[in-house]
């Protein structure tokens, strides 16, 4: 059955919140962006991120969706609710155990956040404790260096991903970037994005180290890898900046941007928002939550 428009969206924050939207409702969707258009050969000039198309049997269910959501537009950040659908609540302390992962997954399920991302071995017990909830179980892979071996890598990345982690974020290995081997980097990230699917892959270039220049050079070369998401940093080597998010969404060819490492306030969060992130892993995800709720309710 054929394909039929059903809305366009400005930016990649909007496409990430009508993607899951979509998803949840269980509607067939193609999100063709103009990045798509331009690598088609059509040489347009469009403004706005790009459009959404549904299947014409869908259309109705697909149109119900806008209206429920109040508004023509996609809903902006202008709740808690909203932002809480783009943040990582995350948990990657070498010191956490099952108490401080017990009150990390009630946190994340109370705000109902796009997704937990928490150490390799907590994996099996978020599965269990996010069940029904809807966040997502996110990990870690190669992490933080990213300096094992593409075997060691893919080994571990297909037990995490059998164990019912959706989305794996994994370290560019920037010995082999740096070294003049973006093209064997990149591979890696390929092979990897192909053994866990359907779950997702975010790669982590530590823009901080690979300076602008590289950063740039590595996200267009990561941009038709397979990768679902590029992402700034581990947070081990500085904070993440509207700098690295402007160089990631303007040379990613599309993908998703998630900006990592030392957000800890509410306009923190929203700069790289509107800088050009899609995602934001933090490990402060429920204080800047509580942050926002406090901030809009004042507000209404």
């Amino acid at each position: 059955m054929a394909m039929v428009k059903l809305k366009p969206v400005d930016n990649r924050f909007q496409a990430d919140v009508w993607e899951q939207a979509l998803s949840a409702e269980g509607v067939a969707y193609r999100l063709r962006t103009f990045q798509d258009t331009a690598y088609d050969g059509l040489y347009v000039s469009q403004k706005g991120y790009g459009v959404f198309y549904v299947e014409e049997a869908d259309l109705a269910k697909a149109e119900e969706l806008v209206a429920a959501l109040g508004q023509e537009d996609t809903p902006g950040l202008d709740s808690a609710a909203a932002l809480a659908g783009v943040i990582e609540h995350t948990l990657l302390s070498p010191e956490a155990g099952e108490k401080e992962l017990t009150a990390h997954l009630e946190q994340c399920r109370e705000m109902g956040c796009v997704a937990a991302c928490v150490s390799p071995w907590m994996v099996p017990l978020a599965v269990r404790g996010l069940e029904g909830s809807g966040v997502a179980v996110c990990t870690v892979v190669g992490f933080p260096l990213g300096t094992q071996s593409l075997g060691t890598k893919l080994a571990e990345a297909q037990e995490l991903a059998q164990a019912g982690a959706t989305e794996l974020d994994m370290v560019l290995n920037r010995g082999l970037a740096l070294g003049g081997a973006m093209g064997q980097a990149v591979d890696e990230a390929a092979q990897l994005a192909q053994a866990i699917a359907p779950a997702r892959l975010k790669v982590i270039l530590e823009t901080s180290e690979l300076g602008p220049e590289m950063s740039a050079q590595a996200a267009q070369a990561l941009a038709l890898s397979g990768a679902a998401f590029l992402k700034t940093g581990s947070g081990y080597f500085g904070p993440a900046t509207v700098e690295d998010v402007n160089i990631l969404a303007d040379n990613g060819g599309g993908l998703g941007i998630k900006a990592a490492g030392g957000i800890k306030t509410l306009d923190a969060a929203l700069a790289l928002l509107e800088a050009g992130a899609t995602r934001l892993g933090t490990s402060s995800g429920w204080s800047i939550y509580r942050e926002a709720q406090e901030r809009w309710s004042q507000e209404d």
